[in-house]
């Protein structure tokens, strides 16, 4: 099942011209085609999110390293973001971005079609948090925090579909 729920055209951070197609879907995309894995992870329905240090609140994740699978990633920029172990329960959807025009230069993403993978995590231990070079903190946010914070916004669908298979 793979599932359109959004389209956005020219993203800011995104090289121009481009387009972002958001998924809900159980279909995991080619590996190499994945540039960057998240982990939505919740205590009822409270949701963890990170503050990063150069764009605040954001949902736990990053950039996939060379031989890494994206589970793994997940798995491991949830730990490094919030220090909460936690293990993938399912894909819940991506984030497709596609760059219509060349490949800008310094362009680290697979091109011309980079994916942003999107999975649900059980929390399985919490440990002492750290603010480090990259984060400074951690919370869980309740459905009406989290709705309101900015970056939750471009991927709502996801978000809300993660919240809805945990609350089942």
């Amino acid at each position: 099942m793979k599932r359109l729920v959004r389209v956005r055209s020219d993203i800011e951070w995104l090289p121009k011209p481009g387009e972002g197609r958001l998924y809900i879907t159980d279909e995991m995309p080619e590996e190499q085609t994945c540039g960057s894995a998240f982990g939505f992870t919740f205590n009822g329905d409270k949701v963890l999110l990170t503050q990063l240090r150069r764009r605040g609140w954001d949902i736990p994740g990053g950039v996939i390293d060379p031989g890494e699978t994206a589970a793994l990633a997940a798995v491991r920029e949830v730990w490094e973001e919030t220090k909460a172990r936690v293990e993938l329960v399912e894909l819940i959807g991506i984030q497709e971005l596609e760059l219509f025009g060349p490949k800008p230069d310094r362009y680290k993403w697979p091109y011309p079609i980079s994916r942003q993978v999107y999975f649900l995590c059980r929390l399985v231990e919490l440990a002492a948090f750290q603010e480090d070079d990259e984060t400074t903190g951690r919370a869980f946010f309740t459905p009406a925090e989290a709705r309101l914070v900015p970056t939750m916004a471009n991927h709502m669908e996801i978000y809300e579909e993660a919240l809805r298979r945990v609350l089942q």
